[in-house]
């Protein structure tokens, strides 16, 4: 007896909306991004890591999670290729700022939009003071004596 033939579900109903579920979340080929702005933004911005630009050129296909974040490594890649390392930022001129996740094998993982996700414009340089205001802000509460 085929596991579609079963008793208790007689349709497969059951077997089909798990596979549907499956494919949909782990077999996902992504849809086709162009990433030729990023390049060109990363070899302007990035100048230091010139290894990044070549990353983001191979960033042909995203997998959004959401509005606010992409990724660039299909659902079947992360489990065993996540290794962050670091985020970046990079301005967009359209997009806005951008935070990029870096991996340990220089490899892009996925970008957060961050005007998105503060509903207004923050500039890379305000990202920059407003993370060490608050990671001062942090250390001065901790008692280090």
């Amino acid at each position: 007896m085929k596991n579609m033939d079963h008793p208790r579900y007689p349709t497969g109903e059951f077997e089909r909306d798990y596979l549907a579920w499956y494919d949909r979340n782990f077999r996902n080929p992504g849809r086709p991004f162009d990433p030729t702005l990023l390049v060109a933004l990363a070899r302007e911005q990035w100048t230091d890591r010139p290894e990044l630009a070549a990353s983001f050129a191979r960033c042909t296909r995203e997998w959004p999670r959401n509005q606010l974040y992409s990724y660039f490594m299909s659902p079947m890649e992360r489990p065993t290729k996540w290794r962050f390392a670091t985020n970046l930022f990079l301005a967009h001129p359209t997009l806005g700022t951008l935070l990029v996740d870096v991996m340990t094998d220089q490899s892009i993982g996925g970008i957060e939009y961050l005007d998105r996700v503060m509903e207004r414009h923050i500039s890379v340089a305000e990202w920059k003071a407003t993370g060490l205001r608050s990671i001062a802000h942090a250390t001065a509460k901790l008692n280090t004596n």
